[in-house]
């Protein structure tokens, strides 16, 4: 299931076009991470989250173009975002 995950996280041209390569590779270290944490909680990932983090990224992606803010500063704001008030600071995909 996590080399699916990951091989369509690495097909998805949009996630890295118009990045630097250390842009590209930080972003998609990133939203492989979070999908290796979300299977080590449950066996089965729901496709929800697997868009919501390519949405995620895609405007990461997005924002990092247009405004030039590099890739691991909105990573880093995103993960503030995401934090457990409870303290546990693993991520989580954001609900609407």
């Amino acid at each position: 299931m996590y080399e699916r995950l990951t091989e369509l996280l690495l097909e998805d041209e949009a996630l890295t076009d118009g990045l630097s390569d250390e842009d590209a590779s930080e972003l998609i270290g990133w939203l492989i991470g979070i999908v290796e944490d979300l299977e080590d909680e449950s066996e089965e990932i729901p496709q929800q989250y697997l868009s919501q983090l390519k949405r995620v990224g895609h405007e990461i992606a997005r924002i990092a173009r247009r405004y030039g803010v590099p890739v691991q500063e909105l990573i880093d704001l995103v993960e503030q975002v995401w934090e457990d008030p409870s303290g546990d600071s693993s991520p989580r995909p954001m609900q609407a």
